[in-house]
């Protein structure tokens, strides 16, 4: 009878534990969406290209089952909300890193795993903080290579008809993210 009762608390932890880190990914995605809806536009076109980058993230987990899921789809939401408000001067890693921490600190998880979604916002970008972590290469490997499969590149090259040199930037950038998992390369 006792182990019964160990049994039903242990259960019920793993199911409560399990429940707040899904909602969180589901929580995460309805936040970005409902703060990009906020505005008239979506100059970035990250109603259709977030999804993108879940999808890839997605991939990535089933080939790397140590990385923790709901970091990396929390993250996949979030990493580009520092692009909202627009007209910002700063590096939107590190205006999304402000956001979600604010976003993040009212939520029922610890705190270790709110560190690790900022840091996978932050370090997307590859910039200022390099990922350290596998959650974290996820999410800018997926970043990358959905700007190849998404539209992204057409988009720029529309609004930067003058300046082309900025999409060869970005695919620059983009395939040194992608080398974080050079094996993937046939998979792009």
């Amino acid at each position: 009878m006792i182990a019964l009762k160990e049994d039903s608390f242990w259960l019920f932890f793993c199911f409560n534990k399990f429940f707040i880190m899904s909602k969180i990914v589901e929580d995460s995605k309805k936040y970005f969406f409902n703060k990009i809806s906020k505005y008239k536009e979506d100059p970035y076109g990250l109603l259709n290209y977030v999804p993108e980058v879940e999808k890839w993230s997605k991939y990535m987990l089933k080939k790397y089952k140590d990385a923790n899921r709901d970091v990396v789809l929390a993250s996949s939401s979030l990493h580009d909300i520092g692009h909202y408000p627009l007209q910002r001067k700063e590096d939107h890693a590190v205006i999304g890193e402000k956001i979600s921490k604010s976003f993040l600190k009212n939520k029922k998880i610890r705190e270790e795993k709110v560190g690790q979604i900022l840091h996978c916002i932050r370090a997307h970008r590859c910039r200022d903080v390099m990922p350290n972590s596998i959650e974290a290469k996820i999410v800018a490997f997926s970043d990358s290579a959905s700007h190849i499969t998404d539209c992204l590149y057409f988009d720029i090259a529309k609004k930067n008809k003058k300046n082309k040199n900025i999409i060869f930037e970005k695919i620059e950038r983009d395939m040194r993210d992608l080398s974080f998992f050079p094996e993937e390369k046939n998979n792009y």
